[in-house]
């Protein structure tokens, strides 16, 4: 049995936390396969964000709607520990969290949140 966190335990934290700022975290599921898993709204802003398990990364089909929707000028954002979503609801919503009821995670390296923006050439 792998040690690696599953990734709707991400998710969840990534729920709880946010609903613990005030925000809404809504899945989302699409009829189109690799659109960003979860809806985030906080502070009159909507953002879209990807779970993944520790040290995985979007599939190829799911970075080609990413950079789509890049192109619309609007980021995606993957989250694949814990701490990323920390870093997500602090850095991106500029929000604190109250309290974190997270347990550790032993020999996970926190990865940065992967954005996917549109830049102009």
């Amino acid at each position: 049995m792998s040690k690696t966190p599953l990734e709707s335990k991400i998710e969840t934290y990534l729920k709880d936390q946010i609903k613990g700022i005030g925000g809404l975290c809504y899945k989302f599921k699409s009829a189109v396969n690799g659109v960003p898993d979860q809806i985030v709204i906080y502070n009159k802003a909507i953002h879209l964000v990807e779970v993944k398990r520790p040290g995985e990364r979007p599939r190829a089909n799911q970075e080609h709607i990413h950079a789509q929707i890049a192109k619309q000028g609007v980021t995606v954002y993957t989250v694949d520990t814990t701490n990323a979503v920390d870093v997500f609801i602090k850095t991106v919503l500029g929000a604190k969290q109250k309290s974190k009821s997270r347990s550790k995670q032993k020999g996970v390296v926190m990865q940065s949140i992967t954005q996917f923006k549109h830049i102009d050439e």
